[in-house]
């Protein structure tokens, strides 16, 4: 399948468009759509710049956006850490802010502690 990019198809149009000049003397009744395929050159080119501009927009755009996210984490992270800090990494508080506690650890019972001896062949 072939690809057609607006910049191909304004170079065929201008192609077809210049080679057309000097022959419309010659055929009057082409005249018209000369006339209009210049205006859609005309109108592409403007587009196409128009689209380049907002490109760049785009572009510019994502960068800020990608260090605010940058910003936002790095604050977010800190405020959780003095949170952490002050309110203590296990305190149920912090669900209330959005953070997760840290979880309490397993109290080993006696029975976890045994350990079982490998069976001795006699």
């Amino acid at each position: 399948m072939a690809t057609f990019t607006l910049a191909k198809l304004i170079a065929d149009w201008e192609l077809l468009n210049t080679a057309l000049q000097p022959h419309l003397t010659d055929m009057p009744y082409l005249k018209d759509k000369a006339t209009e395929l210049q205006g859609f050159i005309a109108q592409a080119k403007d587009m196409d710049t128009r689209q380049q501009d907002l490109r760049g927009n785009l572009q510019e755009t994502v960068r800020q956006r990608q260090g605010l996210e940058k910003q936002g984490t790095k604050a977010h992270l800190q405020i959780a850490a003095i949170l952490r800090g002050n309110l203590g990494f296990d305190n149920q508080t912090l669900l209330g802010f959005g953070l997760k506690p840290r979880r309490p650890r397993r109290k080993k019972t006696p029975a976890d502690t045994t350990q079982t001896e490998p069976a001795v062949k006699a």
